[in-house]
């Protein structure tokens, strides 16, 4: 198992409207975590508080946590290493990185790694509350925090080249498991045109943009047809691709 699932008592005058998320904190500091895993209990999240990151296991096959709050600068394992590492297993997941150094250096670096917010310690109870509550709306608007607590609907045979869904199966080609395959482990599943070209060894000098959103069109066709919805592969103005539905690769 991932971790336990643990029920906060809350009443209802707390509730949030954004409440129901899984909620993990890894900080070393028993009085910071203890403050913040009291701050979001009360507004009707499930919290987990961990003091290391050797405490928390990330895998895309277990029960998903939908938001991640973590210290920067945690002993043993730095916290962004953690963050890479859950972003590659859970890539539509929340991440909020806590650091103590006000430089804008550790922001960058935060972002960098995959970080929806970065916070500067010490926080406030209200502005970690409006924090938690900007990203709850990013994922009911993803599909609702309930949608991502029933992952694997969606999964890719590499080998077999079988792309599975609620809906039945569906052949790839090799170009397209390859595009979708780097979509799903990419942080926020987002990709831009030329990285997505670079992987399928595409010239951007030569390779029209135009013949390669046919490509995405199919591919986009395929994931419908197994189950998906219509927005599961998104095409971002000027920049490139974001792929909405949670895969498993295997």
């Amino acid at each position: 198992m991932l971790l336990p699932h643990t029920s906060t008592h809350q009443t209802s005058n707390t509730r949030s409207q954004t409440a129901g998320l899984s909620v993990v904190v890894v900080e070393e500091n028993n009085e910071i975590r203890e403050f913040i895993a009291k701050a979001i209990a009360s507004h009707g999240h499930d919290v987990v508080g961990l003091g290391c990151v050797e405490e928390i296991k990330i895998s895309a096959s277990d029960r998903p946590i939908n938001l991640l709050i973590v210290d920067m600068h945690l002993p043993n394992e730095d916290g962004l290493g953690l963050v890479r590492r859950f972003r590659t297993a859970q890539p539509l997941s929340g991440v909020i990185i806590l650091s103590a150094r006000h430089s804008i250096d550790d922001k960058v670096k935060g972002y960098n790694c995959g970080a929806d917010i970065v916070l500067q310690k010490p926080v406030s109870r209200e502005e970690l509350i409006a924090a938690i509550n900007s990203i709850a709306r990013r994922l009911l608007n993803q599909g609702t925090a309930a949608e991502l607590a029933t992952p694997n609907q969606f999964s890719i045979d590499i080998e077999k080249l079988l792309l599975s869904g609620p809906l039945g199966k569906v052949g790839l080609t090799d170009t397209e498991t390859l595009l979708i395959s780097a979509l799903s482990r990419a942080p926020g599943q987002r990709l831009e045109t030329k990285q997505l070209m670079g992987i399928l060894n595409l010239e951007t000098s030569s390779y029209s943009k135009s013949a390669f959103e046919v490509r995405v069109v199919r591919l986009r066709k395929k994931l419908i047809a197994v189950g998906a919805d219509k927005l599961c592969i998104r095409s971002i103005r000027m920049q490139g691709y974001q792929l909405s539905t949670l895969l498993k690769i295997h």
